[in-house]
């Protein structure tokens, strides 16, 4: 488990949301989760504080091996970007000049966007089930993106929404 989280760490560029996919194809393919387990390994990843694919780690590492099996899993996660960080940051200003840098860099962040969107698309089909729930999405984003409103703001309003939209839902079946 230490080996396949340690792979895994190595290339999270982009942060965890991007690795998402990546984590679950590893996970399902070591039969650690099954599939139908994977909403709940997210949300729950997603509810913790620290970065999401470190609590991807966790809870899968905890549910194969208990205590043992989180740290392990953990570890596998973060050693490799701290090894890299520390490297990047020993010798960064001679690097920013170098051109096979920034062309590696130009390129990862194009595999970085795709891995995004890989993840979103992933995460939409879990989140759009309902077809009023993708221009919300859109306006959301928007909302936040020219900074109209703040993240918290549209957090609250979106609960009060979907609160809202459950009750009146559930209202005509009682």
């Amino acid at each position: 488990m230490f080996i396949e989280f340690f792979k895994l760490g190595t290339i999270t560029f982009g942060g965890g949301i991007a690795m998402l996919p990546t984590i679950k194809r590893v996970a399902i393919r070591h039969q650690w989760i099954v599939e139908s387990d994977w909403d709940e390994v997210v949300t729950l990843s997603q509810l913790a504080p620290g970065a999401i694919a470190v609590n991807c780690a966790n809870l899968i590492g905890y549910r194969v091996k208990g205590r043992i099996g989180s740290v392990v899993a953990m570890l596998g996660m973060v050693i490799p970007p701290m090894m890299i960080i520390t490297i990047l940051a020993l010798g960064f200003e001679t690097l920013l000049d170098n051109p096979q840098v920034i062309a590696a860099l130009r390129g990862m962040f194009i595999v970085v966007f795709m891995l995004f969107l890989q993840a979103v698309m992933s995460l939409g089909k879990i989140a759009w089930q309902k077809w009023w729930m993708v221009p919300f999405s859109l306006v959301s984003f928007a909302l936040a993106y020219v900074q109209l409103l703040s993240p918290g703001w549209i957090l609250l309003i979106s609960l009060v929404i979907i609160v809202g939209y459950t009750w009146w839902s559930k209202r005509g079946t009682r």
